[in-house]
């Protein structure tokens, strides 16, 4: 992929802003505590739809699935993406409601882009 470019950093910028006045950092750290479950199973009896645990998970899915969405369409340099984001790790620890809030809706393409960008690269690259 192209190096990196002055519109990318802005790009990266705007997303970051937007992540804070959604609260994504709120969410990462509530998602990244013991209070998080990440059983499918015990997160949603805990944290059922309209809960404001449901309401943070959807706050990431939402972002992440926005990133890989771009990610996609060639509309943000991959190399400044998983510089900037452990993507692989975030997906690892939300996956399993998220799959399952797949499994119960029936869309298959819900929260694909997240996940086809947490398995583009290894966690460790």
């Amino acid at each position: 992929m192209a190096k990196p470019t002055h519109e990318d950093a802005m790009v990266m910028l705007q997303l970051a802003q937007w992540g804070a006045a959604i609260g994504l950092l709120e969410a990462s750290n509530w998602m990244w505590s013991d209070q998080f479950i990440p059983d499918a199973d015990g997160f949603w009896a805990k944290y059922p739809m309209g809960s404001e645990g449901a309401r943070k998970l959807y706050t990431i899915g939402n972002f992440f699935e926005t990133l890989g969405t771009l990610w996609k369409n060639g509309l943000f340099n991959e190399d400044l993406l998983f510089d900037w984001l452990a993507v692989s790790m975030v997906w690892d620890r939300v996956k399993n409601c998220f799959l399952d809030a797949r499994k119960k809706s029936g869309n298959p393409r819900l929260w694909e882009n997240f996940e086809a960008l947490a398995n583009a690269r290894p966690p460790s690259a």
